[in-house]
């Protein structure tokens, strides 16, 4: 069988990778990837085990494998510089990770609340299973589990200080990279052992397909999780497959693309919040108190450097920090209003798509700060989104001081 991965693409650019990383892999003429749909596959003529498509590949039942599959996974795996294996979700794939490994004892990070429930689901099968906080001793821990940029705040951490504590007690560290695929961050580099993705999010990027990635740094251990994704029927679809592939060409453009409009919107945010502050050297015009006097903070990786000045947060992402963020209002009653208003963010959940989405998170997690909204930036104008913010904060404005007369 053919390997899945091809060395010819390791040194190229990343859009360059998303386009030819599965070359190797083509059967028919077809430019772009036909859609597999069969579920089996005829055995060879001259024996049952014997390749049957093209010259060098084998597909017998598309729950063990198909040509989609090995394409999508032969692009992610050139682009996330490891062994990459598909899922049908990315919390399938970080549950594979938990069943693959067994951890006794897990630090957990700051994360999206899904991985906490996924965690509990493994402790019922597992029980006796511990979860401490990631900057606890590591005493006896087996896994860290570590996401970076944090969701909801696009935030960055230093994977590379846990990596050092991870390994010095003997554990593994997972990073789910989720909220910054290449070109943007490559954890594997700052010592990650496994690298996680909801695909669903920028890989897909389209906000039409479920799927999830599992990230690892030898072919051995790739091919043990496919073996369990094939008895346990875990992996993706015929049709997600298809249009996550058609997803990666584009993957390196996008994503630098929304990146850098999202440090933009960032700081033309956080400008306002800081413009409507009366100080000794500045006294707010009514515009800029009417504009910015709400916003009560602003949280996302590029204000975070400015702030710090970490050296670790360029290095770590070399081509931007990603398009997520964070905004707090001064109350409930002004974040929802804001999320209702805007016109270029669709107020709906989840993130990484093309088009801008805004997200109430406290909906859908209780401890989640019901002043806080997710901001996931997509392919629109600059321009046009700080327009959008611009009309809808000085109608927040208006209607908390109407609100306020009643």
């Amino acid at each position: 069988m053919v390997e899945i991965k091809n060395p010819l693409y390791n040194t190229a650019a990343p859009s360059t990778q998303s386009l030819h990383a599965d070359a190797h892999l083509r059967v028919t003429s077809d430019v772009t990837a036909p859609i597999n749909v069969s579920t089996t596959f005829e055995y060879a003529k001259n024996k049952v085990d014997g390749l049957n498509y093209g010259v060098d590949q084998r597909y017998v039942y598309s729950r063990e494998g198909m040509p989609m599959f090995t394409k999508v996974e032969a692009t992610l795996s050139t682009l996330t510089e490891g062994h990459a294996v598909l899922y049908g979700s990315g919390l399938t794939a970080a549950y594979s990770v938990l069943i693959e490994h067994r951890p006794k004892k897990i630090a957990l990070g700051q994360c999206y609340f899904g991985i906490k429930e996924v965690i509990k689901q493994y402790q019922r099968l597992v029980p006796g299973v511990q979860v401490v906080g990631i900057d606890c001793a590591y005493d006896k821990v087996d896994l860290v589990w570590l996401e970076s940029p944090i969701n909801p705040t696009g935030e960055v951490v230093d994977i590379s200080s846990y990596a050092l504590r991870a390994h010095a007690a003997g554990a593994l560290l997972v990073v789910d990279s989720t909220l910054a695929p290449p070109p943007l961050s490559y954890p594997f580099r700052q010592g990650a052992d496994i690298v996680v993705h909801s695909a669903t999010k920028y890989l897909g990027g389209h906000s039409d397909l479920l799927a999830g990635v599992v990230v690892t740094k030898s072919a051995k251990s790739a091919d043990s999780l496919r073996y369990s994704r094939y008895v346990l029927g875990t992996g993706a679809g015929s049709l997600e497959c298809w249009l996550l592939l058609r997803s990666l060409r584009t993957l390196s453009i996008r994503v630098q693309q929304q990146s850098q409009t999202t440090a933009r919107l960032v700081a033309f945010l956080e400008n306002a919040r800081r413009m409507a502050v009366a100080t000794p050297c500045h006294t707010p015009s009514e515009q800029e108190y009417k504009l910015g006097h709400r916003i009560a903070t602003v949280s996302h990786a590029s204000l975070q450097l400015c702030a710090t000045h970490c050296s670790f947060i360029e290095t770590q992402h070399p081509s931007g920090f990603g398009a997520v963020f964070a905004i707090r209002f001064a109350c409930k009653d002004s974040a929802l209003f804001v999320a209702r208003h805007l016109s270029l963010h669709r107020f709906a959940t989840s993130l990484g798509g093309v088009e801008s989405l805004v997200d109430w998170r406290h909906g859908w997690d209780s401890s989640a700060d019901p002043t806080l909204l997710r901001i996931s930036v997509g392919l629109e104008s600059f321009d046009d989104l700080a327009k959008d913010w611009t009309k809808t904060l000085l109608a927040l404005n208006d209607h908390m001081a109407a609100k306020a007369k009643i």
